[in-house]
């Protein structure tokens, strides 16, 4: 029997998916197997039947901060997009980790609760902003985690699920500390405000964004993480690669830390601009720039 089989009861299983339809910046190449459970036990179990098989995994959200190889994955990528439940739970809301932020941001608007402005514009769902802890040079969605609900791999294929404060886990700068631990669902602390303020606040924030970044076109965020006290666009940018390309990936005139795709770009294309920036920074400014995109092996 195809092994495939085994895991078709766990949600939509297919065979061979171009990992290029998502992911932001629309690159990657075939994924051997591919699934999208529909709830979170069932996303577990998913997961523990893998492990138990050996089966190489990636878990891709939004795609937002993925580069997979253009050769594709040989193993077995989990999309979480089918799970996108979002709970309300008192000034809180209790979240699948396939919730997309944009929907966060509109139910804490029309409910009147503040804490999602600053990702307001921020493509991705939930599960991957709390693996790298998305948010701002002064923010990060931690900062409104009251505990998650995390599958807790290396346990020889046997199901163990384990809940985890903020203070347990201890995130960084754009690193949720997670350990290899994939999110199920998250439980996040909200304030009460009014309509006009938050919307107020999203307004400004989309203005300073829509001037400073290359919204319109295909891209992941940040290709590097800040430095600290320093900035990785102004770094770049001092270096002159605004609108340096390989092939048709190109650094954004617009914001140098981010890398667009002007149609038809390759992953590979994309790897080697990261590694151009990355050593062009180092040679001028001794500054060894670390990644915030994710590249596939």
């Amino acid at each position: 029997m195809d092994i495939f089989e085994n895991y078709t009861e766990f949600g939509p299983a297919r065979k061979s998916v171009a990992l290029s339809g998502y992911t932001t910046l629309r690159v990657g190449g075939p994924a051997a197997m591919f699934f999208e459970p529909h709830k979170p036990e069932h996303f577990a179990d998913l997961l523990t039947q893998l492990e138990r098989d050996d089966i190489p995994v990636q878990v891709i959200g939004a795609g937002a901060n993925s580069v997979p190889s253009d050769a594709g994955f040989d193993g077995a990528v989990i999309h979480t997009g089918n799970m996108r439940r979002i709970f309300q739970d008192g000034d809180g809301f209790r979240v699948w980790s396939g919730a997309t932020l944009p929907s966060l941001v509109r139910a804490a608007y029309e409910l009147e609760l503040s804490g999602f402005e600053y990702l307001i514009g921020v493509p991705g769902q939930l599960g991957g902003a709390l693996a790298m802890n998305a948010g701002s040079a002064q923010w990060g969605i931690w900062d409104l985690v009251e505990n998650i609900t995390v599958w807790v791999p290396g346990k020889g294929g046997h199901l163990k699920i384990e809940e985890h404060t903020r203070e347990s886990v201890n995130p960084g700068y754009r690193d949720g500390n997670l350990q290899g631990k994939v999110v199920l669902e998250a439980l996040l602390n909200l304030t009460k405000s009014s309509k006009p303020q938050i919307k107020h606040d999203q307004e400004q924030l989309l203005i300073k964004k829509n001037k400073s970044q290359p919204v319109t076109i295909p891209s992941a965020g940040c290709a590097f993480k800040n430095p600290p006290n320093d900035s990785a666009g102004r770094l770049i940018d001092s270096c002159g690669l605004k609108g340096l390309s390989v092939g048709a990936a190109e650094v954004s005139d617009k914001h140098a830390n981010f890398i667009i795709n002007r149609g038809g770009a390759t992953s590979a294309d994309v790897v080697e601009l990261l590694n151009i920036k990355q050593a062009k920074v180092l040679a001028e400014t001794q500054v060894d720039l670390l990644r915030e995109l994710v590249v596939w092996d």
